[in-house]
């Protein structure tokens, strides 16, 4: 009978959140905090950064200072950058969660070495699109290749888009969609991260009507004084 109600609620689930904020500065510190809601004590959680192979996740090597449910950084550097997700297990009853949602962490450096230039050069962008992002370094761009974080929480390389293409370093996208919406940064082969910029595609349709609307509603108040 007890277990006959265990499965009629919800299943345990883990809920990753950050705090004071996702976007720091060297130095700053940085808590993440993984906690399993409406449910008892005795969970023990483990840290993970996301990997671009769908559904993979690395462990940290030292997860394991972040059993309680607290993972801190007391001052945070370049290399913490990265999409982190967290996993809780227990022993009585035995249970373990699946991957919580992803969280991406962004440390920035006073002086970051490339830059990533978009074109056309705007961070709003309408859907069936030509866009493309290069990074370019101060003394070298070999090496460098774009990633995002997506607003549905996947890491992803240009190369791996259905309508993306990189070459060199630069991130080639034929025909936007709403799903390009997300954090792009450059990073070089061995992991170093310079530049995000948060990049929204919107429907065209939408704005066309909410421009046509806006219009409608300027001429009727024109009228009616």
């Amino acid at each position: 009978m007890l277990l006959m109600t265990d499965f009629s609620i919800s299943a345990p689930r883990a809920v990753l959140s950050v705090s004071p904020q996702n976007w720091l500065t060297e130095g700053d510190p940085v808590t993440l905090i993984c906690e399993v809601h409406s449910f008892s004590t005795g969970w023990t959680f483990s840290w993970f950064t996301l990997t671009v192979s769908p559904g993979h996740y690395d462990l940290l090597s030292d997860s394991s200072r972040g059993a309680g449910g607290n993972y801190t950084v007391s001052s945070a550097a370049l290399k913490h950058t990265g999409v982190y997700a967290c996993r809780a297990e227990r022993e009585k009853p035995v249970y373990k969660t699946q991957h919580s949602n992803t969280q991406l962490l962004w440390v920035s450096g006073v002086f970051p070495p490339v830059s990533l230039i978009i074109s056309p050069s705007r961070t709003q962008h309408f859907t069936s699109a030509s866009l493309s992002l290069s990074c370019e370094h101060q003394s070298n761009s070999t090496g460098w290749r774009v990633r995002r974080y997506t607003d549905g929480g996947q890491l992803e390389d240009c190369s791996s888009l259905r309508r993306g293409s990189q070459t060199g370093s630069t991130c080639a996208i034929s025909s936007t969609s709403t799903s390009d919406t997300g954090v792009y940064w450059c990073e070089s082969e061995s992991g170093e991260k310079h530049h995000p910029v948060n990049i929204t595609v919107h429907c065209e349709s939408v704005f066309l009507n909410l421009i046509i609307s806006l219009a409608v509603y300027n001429q009727c108040r024109k009228q009616a004084d």
